[in-house]
């Protein structure tokens, strides 16, 4: 059954990376930047463990690279970087609560966009400090809004009844 979970995981993995690849790279034009792979990343990294963030991380970073990006190769580093980080912060001691939850993508969008503006800034393509700016306070609260839609997709199923009826059925 928990092979199921990873199959399932995975296209939502790929759903997000088609949502961000047709629409959400045109509402850019408008500044509103989310990241709907990162956050799929970083739900399926404390869900189902480091291996499977980073290899999904690793894969669906390159394949947005190679269908939108400059330089190939900084999302697939910086998704992976993400899982790692992330299951790193989750085996420290977190609960797995919801304000655990916000603060993981809160810091990972930050560094996300540190990361990314500063591969592109040594690569001599144009940066904008306003634009990072602005960048840096719109793109973590709408990652932390996507992540309200997402992480209960992705935990569905995760917590198992013995059985079907009342809960509290021999306590009556």
């Amino acid at each position: 059954m928990k092979i199921a979970y990873k199959i399932i995981h995975f296209l939502i993995l790929v759903i997000c990376l088609i949502l961000q690849i047709v629409f959400i790279e045109y509402l850019k034009l408008y500044h509103i930047n989310m990241d709907l792979v990162m956050v799929a990343i970083i739900g399926i990294s404390i869900f189902d463990g480091v291996l499977y963030g980073i290899t999904y991380g690793f894969a669906a970073g390159l394949l947005l690279d190679l269908m939108l990006s400059n330089v190939v190769g900084v999302n697939a580093l910086t998704y992976a970087l993400n899982a790692f980080i992330v299951s790193k912060v989750i085996n420290i001691g977190f609960r797995l609560k919801i304000l655990t939850y916000i603060l993981i993508v809160f810091f990972i969008t930050e560094l996300n966009l540190l990361v990314v503006s500063g591969v592109y800034y040594l690569f001599n393509f144009s940066t904008s400090l306003k634009q990072l700016g602005l960048e840096m306070l719109i793109s973590p609260v709408c990652n932390i809004l996507f992540m309200f839609l997402l992480f209960p997709a992705l935990q569905a199923g995760r917590e198992k009844k013995d059985e079907f009826g009342f809960l509290y059925k021999d306590k009556i």
